[in-house]
């Protein structure tokens, strides 16, 4: 009986299941998507580990169904290619964990993940009612689904989970017993919750001083540069000149839209229900999911021609085909009112965009092709003169494959850096279409000439004594003022202004005055006691001289019963920074080769 439940309830399991994928799909990525390779090779080299196309596609069908369940829609091209983004990444994170994690001897055995398999299942999983008995988890019941047959494929995924998480739980445990936060630090988050005071202070801003020019000469700056000729290196690059092949619709792909609009007109008036091809056909994806529904609208809230013909059509009348900027509407008035003395209308909309066809595209393609072909044997600029084409030149790109107005183009790069001046490639695609290029510049590795870096080292070194020229002012002032009667006087002879914060300020408050908030001018102000004048506080604003006029009393019982609380927060945030640097350490000491630019042409 059990198991014919579960049997005739398979579907809903499977579903819920956050790690099941349907295996045995055919997803039809889109131009950006899956391009089908007949052996499937290698995607990328992860410290020694082989990631396989088909284990990396796994895990992309397996959050594509994720999407699909979430979102109850397709994602679209750009959701897709952020899919493959984050499950590269991910794979890169749990290899590296599991490789540091076998480096300081920490083990998990099958044992282990198949106990917590078996008894501690997700609680998507134990609130899955088929699991359930008089309104609880039956664990019963959730062991006898693993017993199926049809559950095996499932619980290898399970497994690999698991046993990342469990091998997570004890990195996470050796980072937790070696971090600790100061006292000071609990202090000054204890202040920063609870303390008020009021201040007194002097601040020279960095925006008020100068540089002369003639303070920094060129021996100078010749000097910083051979000091430091190492922040200066210029990478090995790459320029091509390019013919672009854009594909945009043509007249009868407009004509072929305005067809299907007119024939869901017809479909309409014949009695098909609106929201229901709505969700079929409409491109509008912000209602297409509610079936086309716009709500309440008024006359200024769309564009002209939408209105116009909205507003004009009587409720239950179909209107179209409407063509607007978006592409061409088939519209239906559900209902009309007068709100507030404005005119509104109840109404649903289906929008067709006006794209380039199958047809269209391959056309594009074609030319791309014949040209890439014709040109191999030929001038470049000449052969593109010859056929009417213009020619554009890249910036010089480095072996990341970012082309500043193409996108990233890793197999693009690839072929760039692996051929020489001259060479003409094949044709690849871009978000507008296709191009076809010719490698025209190479740019080895380098130091940038001392000229070309010149104004940037003008910056740092200004910056370097400008920040000194503050600082030097500052303990100017500061020696001036030996209790707080002497600021008035020094603030007079400098030509400052004594600024007085409201009574009752915290750490995170305002500066008065019109001053930008500086928070680490006022977690080092709040240290001083209430009569104290501090000593320079330096901060990226400039210098401060502050005051403590008054002060909230210090409150050593309410700090200790406070402090565990604020203690364990600032450990945990501490151990998930802890955590993020040791993973981006162990992804700069890895050897990382990402080899998905050859299986991804948008990539």
């Amino acid at each position: 009986m059990v198991m014919t439940q579960l049997r005739s309830q398979m579907k809903v399991i499977l579903w819920i299941l956050v790690f099941a994928f349907l295996a045995t799909i055919v997803f039809s990525w889109g131009m950006g998507g899956f391009k089908s390779r007949d052996k499937p090779g290698i995607i990328g080299v992860i410290d020694g580990y082989e990631v396989t196309y088909e284990e990396f596609d796994n895990r992309i069908r397996l959050a594509y169904d994720n999407v699909m369940r979430q979102s109850e829609g397709e994602p679209d091209e750009n959701k897709i290619k952020r899919l493959r983004e984050e499950t590269w990444n991910n794979d890169i994170d749990e290899i590296l964990r599991a490789n540091e994690a076998k480096r300081l001897g920490i083990k998990v055995t099958d044992e282990e993940v198949a106990y917590v398999v078996q008894n501690y299942p997700p609680q998507e999983i134990q609130q899955v009612e088929t699991f359930q008995k008089n309104g609880k988890f039956d664990l019963q019941l959730y062991q006898d689904f693993l017993r199926e047959p049809q559950a095996l494929r499932y619980l290898l995924d399970i497994e690999r989970r698991v046993k990342t998480f469990l091998i997570d739980q004890e990195l996470n445990f050796l980072v937790a017993q070696c971090t600790d936060v100061p006292i000071g630090e609990v202090r000054d988050e204890y202040l920063r919750q609870t303390a008020t005071a009021k201040l007194k202070f002097l601040v020279l801003l960095r925006e008020n001083f100068e540089i002369d020019s003639a303070e920094i000469t060129d021996r100078m700056m010749r000097h910083y540069y051979q000091l430091f000729s190492g922040k200066f290196k210029q990478y090995p690059k790459r320029q091509f000149a390019y013919v672009k092949f854009i594909t945009i619709p043509t007249s009868e792909d407009t004509l072929d839209i305005i067809h299907e609009a007119k024939g869901l007109m017809e479909e309409i008036r014949n009695g098909a229900d609106f929201a229901e091809l709505a969700l079929q056909s409409s491109e509008d994806k912000s209602t297409k999911s509610k079936g086309g529904d716009l709500g309440w609208i008024n006359y200024e809230s769309m564009v002209e021609p939408f209105s116009k013909a909205a507003f004009a059509a009587e409720p239950g009348e179909p209107v179209g085909p409407v063509q607007t900027r978006h592409g061409f509407h088939v519209i239906l008035v559900e209902d009309k009112r007068t709100e507030n003395g404005v005119e509104e209308v109840k109404a649903r909309h289906i929008l067709l965009k006006i794209k380039p066809s199958p047809d269209t595209r391959d056309q594009v393609y074609t030319d791309a092709y014949n040209f890439s072909q014709d040109i191999k044997e030929a001038d470049f600029a000449q052969m593109a003169e010859d056929y009417g084409y213009d020619v554009d030149t890249t910036d010089a790109f480095s072996e990341a494959g970012y082309i500043k107005g193409l996108g990233k183009m890793r197999m693009a790069a690839e072929f760039c850096f692996n051929n020489p001046v001259g060479a003409v490639s094949d044709v690849y695609p871009v978000p507008e279409g296709y191009i076809v290029f010719q490698i025209c510049n190479v740019i080895e590795e380098s130091i940038k000439p001392f000229d070309e870096v010149k104004s940037q080292i003008y910056k740092k070194i200004s910056k370097v004594l400008l920040d000194n020229k503050v600082w030097d002012k500052a303990a100017e002032v500061r020696a001036g003022i030996e209790t707080v009667d002497d600021m008035e006087g020094v603030a007079k002879e400098y030509g400052l202004k004594i600024h007085v914060t409201a009574d009752s300020i915290r750490v995170d408050s305002g500066l008065p005055d019109n001053l930008r908030r500086d928070k680490d001018f006022l977690t080092q102000a709040f240290r001083l006691s209430e009569g104290d004048i501090s000593d320079i506080i330096s901060t990226g604003r400039g210098c401060y001289i502050a005051y403590m006029e008054s002060k909230s009393p210090w409150n050593d019982e309410d700090f200790l019963t406070l402090h565990p609380t604020i203690y364990n927060s600032l450990v945990a945030k501490k151990q998930q920074q802890t955590l993020k640097n040791w993973q981006r350490e162990l992804r700069i000491a890895a050897d990382i080769r990402d080899y998905r630019y050859k299986y991804f042409h948008d990539f």
